[in-house]
């Protein structure tokens, strides 16, 4: 039973290795990267509604689906299953280098040569870094690396200042003290990091609190037992405290994992992106 794997591929083995268990069948996942998980996303469009194939994807799709309706939707042109890890965004910089957020603000507005590096164009990091620029009156320029290797890689290697990256990515090098992390996306601290302030407490009250989650979707038209079973069967290896222990490790969390609870984030996201891009005039990926 193949698993289309947008990213990150990790999420996807720790619940297949579960689930194979549980089937007593296999569950291979095959990365299928490019165009921002779009590959992957038609791939499993195209493939029969018989459970065989499935997506594990991020929440890019729903910015995807904003930005271009000739893209995949994950209501329209997708089964929502299940979501199964979540993780803030976080605001980074070498170690030393600001200190604070507030710091960092203070700098570009004096200088006015800060710069962010963001996963592309379109991404929500790079949203995110335009919303702060507009919430905070600064000219941060946008740097796009296409991995998150390369945004921290930047960052250290002093070619960028700060990088707006997942958590899950940046917490070995904040953990090991070689990056500070300034602020965090969410709408509360993340229990993960509980020293690291949010932006809405730095005082950007109009920056909405996005971050990044991976979800399990099925082709279009699935039998509705099939995704009954597999939702099951996802929430109950969430309950696991070995899972939890897993995820918790990786500084990530676990969202509810009902499929309404998927289908209502799918839909609510995809509308406030829409209207999102439209109001501030983000720009979008080619």
């Amino acid at each position: 039973m193949p698993w289309i794997d947008g990213f990150p591929a990790n999420s996807a083995r720790l619940f297949s290795q579960e689930l194979a268990t549980r089937y007593k069948q296999a569950f291979v996942v095959e990365p299928r990267p490019g165009a921002g998980g779009e590959i992957a996303a038609r791939q499993v469009i195209a493939a029969p509604p018989d459970g065989y194939t499935l997506l594990v994807t991020g929440s890019s799709i729903t910015i995807r689906a904003a930005s271009n309706e000739k893209n995949a939707d994950g209501l329209r042109d997708l089964q929502p299953i299940a979501q199964i890890t979540t993780t803030p965004y976080v605001i980074v910089a070498k170690a030393g280098r600001f200190k604070t957020f507030k710091n960092l603000l203070a700098e570009a507005r004096s200088s006015q040569k800060i710069n962010f590096a963001s996963a592309g164009i379109g991404t929500g990091m790079h949203y995110l870094g335009e919303l702060i620029n507009i919430s905070a009156g600064v000219k941060m320029m946008h740097i796009p690396y296409n991995t998150g290797s390369r945004q921290l890689a930047a960052v250290m290697g002093g070619d960028v200042d700060i990088a707006i990256i997942s958590l899950v990515t940046a917490w070995p090098y904040i953990h090991a003290g070689t990056m500070e992390a300034l602020a965090v996306s969410s709408e509360t601290r993340s229990p993960i990091a509980p020293d690291i302030p949010t932006l809405h407490e730095l005082g950007l009250k109009d920056v909405p609190a996005i971050g990044a989650w991976i979800a399990v979707f099925g082709p279009k038209n699935l039998d509705p037992a099939v995704v009954k079973s597999l939702s099951k069967n996802i929430s109950e290896i969430a309950k696991d405290p070995a899972t939890q222990e897993t995820i918790k490790g990786w500084a990530a969390e676990l969202p509810d994992t009902r499929t309404a609870a998927l289908e209502n984030v799918v839909g609510s996201e995809t509308r406030f992106w829409k209207k999102l891009i439209k109001e501030r005039n983000l720009p979008i990926a080619d």
